[in-house]
């Protein structure tokens, strides 16, 4: 058997065999019913709303057209139902409820199959990955590693949000940037523009991702003059994938851009965080540790790390909810004004205070499955610090082109939003190929050591 069919057949093998123990989550927890509803009304009245939870019916019945998610996975969802009866009748019946009916039908069994199948497609890429930047053995044993966060990824897997198909959509664009690495002329142009299609695909799911694309513009600018052309199709591919939506959100809302009133929600909830105090503050490097809950009630108390979680009446995830954005919403004038609003009257005015809470924040989110994210995360940093300074055998130059993307979401997300693990799964390849990297470096050392030692 091929190296690549037998990567596949062990990802498919051990995933399947984990997916069967998947329990199915009901459809009305967590934002499942934020996308349902979209999707509902796609397929019930042909068109792009804002769904259930973020827009009334009309007399009509019907709701506004709106702007709020990216299209993407919302019509996935509807493609779906519009096929399997299961997923038809979850969905209905989470509309029909408005979400409160945690016993509506939960099989999805179609949908959930395809995020399956795409989290398969993520771990043969990054063996993949690997290989390229390292050889077989890092491909092997970063797929070993990767390994290691599939019970994380096999949970978002079996939930109807974007986290897998997101996820899938990234690893293509950085694989398709790791084959165009390695091609020249016109295959690295092509490797480019699959890389940009993908990537606007991405932003088309989770439209935050937008801030990649100047960067893998400019990173691919800055290889010098044989990859302008490629920096060129990036662009070109990523901005042929976006035109559809742009277009229609103009000519049917009169605004052109991808998302409203989405950026905005996320960012208040977000700098309820900067009200924290010292003692808080440094109690958010402890607290936001995987299993920190407990550290910080041994270190501070039972309820030391009430606040930083999402339930208790007094954290600051609440007061983002319940205070600052109906508060900064009344203020400002409304969703048009809200996002300068909140930047002229608290980012820009505390705009050291912001930065450095956004330091534990990107560490909560870099903990990715728990320790396994804690011990990865310090080997991929030293990895990408040392693939920026010349690039090494432990550190290979293209290993920046999986990194990167994934260090630059991590900062974006903690100073812009509530940085939870699964705002960041993007790190799981970069963690993946970096554990694969360090092991064949171990593994070189000893053998060099053993060979010295028998001389």
């Amino acid at each position: 058997m091929r190296p690549g069919w037998a990567a596949l057949a062990l990802v498919a093998v051990l995933l399947g065999a984990f997916w069967a123990r998947q329990p199915a989550q009901a459809l009305s927890m967590f934002d499942q019913p934020f996308y349902l509803g979209i999707a509902h009304d796609l397929v019930q009245d042909g068109r792009f709303t804002d769904g259930f939870m973020f827009a009334r019916a009309g007399d009509d019945g019907t709701r506004p057209a709106g702007m709020r998610f990216g299209p993407l996975y919302p019509a996935l969802v509807a493609a779906t139902a519009e096929l399997d009866p299961g997923v038809r009748r979850g969905m209905d019946c989470v509309v029909g409820t408005e979400g409160r009916d945690p016993h509506c039908p939960s099989r999805a069994a179609s949908l959930r199959g395809l995020q399956w199948a795409a989290l398969c497609g993520v771990y043969w890429l990054v063996w993949w990955m690997g290989g390229v930047i390292g050889g077989p053995a890092v491909a092997w044993l970063g797929l070993l590693v990767g390994l290691g966060a599939a019970p994380l990824l096999l949970a978002s897997a079996g939930m109807v949000m974007t986290e897998i198909v997101c996820l899938g959509l990234t690893t293509g664009a950085s694989a398709a940037g790791v084959a165009a690495w390695r091609a020249a002329g016109r295959a690295r142009a092509a490797w480019c523009g699959l890389a940009g299609a993908a990537l606007g695909l991405a932003v088309l799911t989770r439209p935050g991702l937008l801030c990649l694309l100047p960067l893998a513009v400019a990173a691919a600018l800055a290889g010098g003059q044989g990859w302008r052309a490629s920096a060129g199709a990036l662009a070109l591919g990523a901005g042929l994938v976006l035109a559809p939506w742009l277009a229609r959100n103009w000519l049917v809302l009169g605004q052109f851009g991808l998302t409203r009133s989405y950026a905005s929600h996320t960012l208040a909830q977000r700098i309820a965080f900067d009200m924290m105090d010292r003692r808080e503050y440094a109690l958010a490097y402890v607290c936001w540790l995987p299993d920190g809950r407990g550290i910080g009630s041994m270190l501070a108390g039972a309820h030391a790390c009430d606040r930083f979680g999402w339930d208790d009446p007094t954290s600051f995830y609440r007061l983002g909810m319940r205070h600052m954005v109906p508060e900064t919403l009344a203020a400002s004038g409304g969703y048009e004004h809200h996002l300068g609003y909140l930047l002229h009257h608290y980012v820009f005015r505390m705009m050291l205070k912001h930065l450095l809470v956004s330091v534990p924040l990107a560490l909560r989110g870099a903990y990715v499955s728990h320790w396994w994210g804690l011990v990865l995360f310090p080997l991929a940093l030293g990895a990408t610090l040392r693939a920026l300074g010349r690039g090494t055998a432990f550190a290979p130059l293209p290993f920046l082109i999986v990194a990167l993307p994934a260090w630059a979401m991590l900062a974006f997300n903690a100073a812009v939003a509530v940085n939870q693990v699964r705002y960041n799964l993007m790190l799981v390849p970069a963690y993946a190929v970096a554990g694969g990297l360090a092991a064949a470096w171990v593994g070189r050392r000893a053998a060099a050591r053993a060979a010295l030692v028998a001389a």
